[in-house]
């Protein structure tokens, strides 16, 4: 009996799985809240517990939350069906003193920190009606969807992609975000041509942050038309105004390099191909100061340094997508996008995939369509390293002090090559501790102990049975 144990401890030590990794979801505590919807009370509970429902507020109309006891790094999520206008959200303290009062951003998903102080939230809000979807709160940690905790758009950016469509960015561009933004630290942002179904803007979202964007995306807001007639095509999808907002887009964002869509659409959607068309032109109509002088007073003109087109024919590069990126647990840029697809739910009844390498599609083949700077090997190869988003300046070297204070002659200067700059490091993402080597180090003393005691076990029971211990006399 003692060796079938010995045995089947052996078996759960070498097939054991190490531990997981500590679960970084966000603690939900909207149970730990009172939520008054005022008249509404029985649709707000619904709301509350994600069943579909939807809380009308009327202008001028509010809702508030308290809470008894203090929630550490708690956030109010909120989700709208329209961008919020004039609504507020207004905190207060235990004794009802006002603590602070903000106006929402437009976005549809806000994500709202509460006052460690606080113990009362209350939405007032403006003079439009306004539908709420969700509400709830989280505490630290990472936000199910729809909620996403964005970083808002800096003063300029190192790349950005720009997608026709919801979930063009995964198809066609996604080994971008995985490979530069989350895995070697550029900062980038997507732009999405077309959004008018709220659906797919969510899942736009959702999808980004899959593939490790944590920059606030953008969106035109341009209409959706698969086909039509030539007049609807030029009225409903304006060429001229596409190519103004790309103009526009560029000078506002300060993209350093822009990935964009195939001149040909891909499988020929001529929305793509007009995007794609767009992105080329803008290029250089960007940095022309006498094209649209109302963007350049808002956000002055901008010079691209590099434009990558998918699928284009020249001046090729195959972005890695099978290399093991750590931002993701070992995940390849490959399995990211698909991860990220999968967002898109409204889209999985159709025939599209992400494609790879050998693919007609390929989400990681480009080429750089123009550029300032030479191509290189790779994408962002040849750009002036201080133009990137967080370059930092080397320190300057503190003047060493004069050994020799006599000295009366100065040689002249010698021609010296000005020094190559060095590329800048990119930020790499803290790893986290594996608990694999103090978890083998227990398993093998464990093992070690087993064994040594079945060893003296079978050792003493063949002594016995060799000299056989006589019977005492009583």
């Amino acid at each position: 009996m003692k060796r079938i144990w010995i045995v089947l401890i052996c078996i759960m030590l070498f097939t054991a799985i190490p531990a997981a990794k500590a679960d970084t979801d966000a603690e939900k505590l909207t149970d730990r809240c009172t939520f008054d919807f005022g008249t509404q009370k029985e649709a707000g509970n619904d709301l509350l517990r994600g069943r579909g429902a939807v809380v009308s507020l009327k202008a001028d109309a509010s809702f508030s939350l308290t809470w008894d006891e203090a929630l550490a790094d708690a956030r109010l999520c909120l989700q709208w069906q329209d961008e919020p206008e004039e609504v507020r959200l207004l905190q207060y303290g235990a004794d009802e003193a006002l603590l602070s009062e903000e106006t929402l951003p437009p976005y549809p998903e806000t994500v709202l920190p509460l006052l460690p102080d606080a113990r009362r939230a209350e939405i007032r809000n403006g003079t439009k009606n306004m539908r709420l979807l969700a509400a709830a709160v989280y505490g630290a940690g990472e936000l199910p969807d729809p909620f996403h905790d964005w970083q808002e758009i800096p003063e300029h950016v190192d790349y950005l992609l720009i997608s026709t469509h919801p979930d063009d960015d995964v198809l066609y561009l996604g080994s971008i975000v995985p490979t530069y933004g989350a895995e070697r630290g550029y900062v980038g942002t997507i732009l999405y041509v077309t959004n008018q179904n709220r659906t797919r803007k969510s899942e736009a979202e959702n999808g980004a942050w899959a593939m490790g964007l944590r920059v606030r995306p953008v969106f035109f807001g341009m209409r959706d038309i698969f086909s039509g007639t030539t007049k609807a095509r030029r009225t409903l999808f304006s060429y001229d105004e596409l190519l103004q907002n790309t103009v526009r887009a560029y000078r506002r964002l300060k993209p350093l390099v822009v990935f964009a869509q195939d001149l040909n659409g891909e499988y020929g959607h001529w929305q793509h191909k007009r995007t794609a068309k767009a992105a080329r032109e803008a290029f250089s109509l960007a940095a022309d100061p006498e094209y649209d002088p109302e963007s350049v007073g808002l956000y002055g003109t901008w010079q691209v340094q590099k434009l990558y087109l998918h699928l284009f024919r020249k001046n090729t590069i195959l972005i890695d997508a099978h290399t093991p990126l750590a931002a993701f647990d070992g995940k390849d840029a490959y399995e990211v996008a698909c991860d990220a697809f999968l967002k898109h739910q409204s889209q999985q009844r159709y025939h599209f995939r992400v494609r790879r390498d050998s693919g007609q599609y390929a989400f990681n083949r480009f080429g750089m369509a123009e550029g300032v700077v030479p191509v290189g090997e790779d994408v962002f190869d040849n750009i002036d390293e201080t133009l990137f988003c967080g370059y930092v300046a080397p320190p300057t070297p503190e003047p060493t002090p004069s050994a020799s204070p006599e000295r009366t002659e100065t040689p002249e200067p010698s021609a010296k090559p000005t020094p190559k700059p060095t590329p800048r490091p990119r930020p790499a993402k803290e790893p986290e501790p594996d608990p694999t080597p103090l978890y083998w180090v227990a398993s093998i003393t464990l093992l070690a102990s087993t064994a040594t005691g079945f060893a003296a076990y079978c050792w003493k029971k063949r002594q016995n049975e060799k000299h056989p211990p006589e019977d005492k006399e009583s």
